[in-house]
């Protein structure tokens, strides 16, 4: 496998479910070298993978609720029914408490994922600064690697700015900002149509990674994620496409080596 040829779906979910052999898992980590969409892919699948064995496991050793359970033995027992006819409904009854189980568990897994404060933040401040015209940001791009070691000391973690000039977007600036009454990071970007996009960064220790999620406000949106103890959203007013494939982009420059499981 080159690094010019594309990687199948069942290969990245094969990888990822660590189900390559060695030659093959190595040819598909070297061709993910060339493929920043494809490991950016790969690492959200990852992440969410963990995110709900995490959050599942609880919930799986938990008993099923009483009025679940008896739904299996709420089969008629009338005379004269075949052994085929009540084996089919035993079936439909089983297939109904299944599907019961799955919407209690579903119903759980939402109930507990809630929006993290930090994506209101990153959101309320996208709307905030991108409308201005003479003060968009604190620190322009032409001071980078100062503005990068100032929000580096002042979130006490790595900070980077991501190189997007390859997908037609061009650093203005950055900016320090409140979150909860600790200290978060904006990049802003701007195209050459005058749209502008920004990357929120703030420190958020207690949420563990989490793979892509899509919020929205208005007519603009945000992807956001948690990698380590930064969490990012990546917030503008385009399609949801665009925006989905520069989030991948600064997903695979921020982000780690992938290896595969097993």
């Amino acid at each position: 496998m080159s690094g010019g040829r594309r990687i199948s779906e069942a290969e990245l979910n094969a990888f990822v479910d660590g189900e390559l052999a060695g030659t093959e898992a190595a040819e598909v980590q070297a061709a993910l070298a060339h493929a920043p969409e494809d490991l950016a892919r790969v690492r959200a699948i990852s992440a969410l993978n963990e995110h709900l064995a995490q959050h599942y496991a609880k919930v799986l050793a938990e008993p099923v609720p009483a009025h679940l359970a008896a739904l299996a033995d709420r089969i008629p027992r009338a005379r004269g029914w075949s052994g085929a006819r009540l084996g089919w409904l035993a079936g439909l009854a089983a297939l109904i408490a299944a599907a019961a189980v799955l919407g209690y568990l579903t119903r759980d897994l939402i109930e507990r994922w809630q929006q993290p404060t930090f994506v209101a933040n990153a959101l309320s401040a996208h709307s905030v600064f991108v409308p201005e015209v003479r003060h968009p940001v604190e620190v322009g791009a032409g001071e980078e690697r100062h503005l990068v070691q100032w929000l580096t000391r002042r979130l006490g973690a790595e900070v980077r700015a991501p190189e997007l000039s390859g997908q037609g977007w061009k650093l203005v600036g950055g900016r320090l900002l409140p979150d909860g009454g600790q200290p978060a990071a904006q990049f802003m970007y701007q195209d050459g149509g005058g749209r502008r996009l920004t990357l929120y960064l703030s420190k958020e220790p207690g949420l563990g990674d989490a793979a892509f999620r899509f919020a929205e406000r208005g007519d603009f949106g945000a992807f956001y994620w948690v990698d380590r103890s930064l969490a990012y959203a990546l917030a503008g007013r385009l399609d949801r496409n665009e925006l989905m494939r520069l989030a991948t982009s600064v997903y695979a420059q921020l982000g780690a080596p992938v290896t595969g499981r097993g």
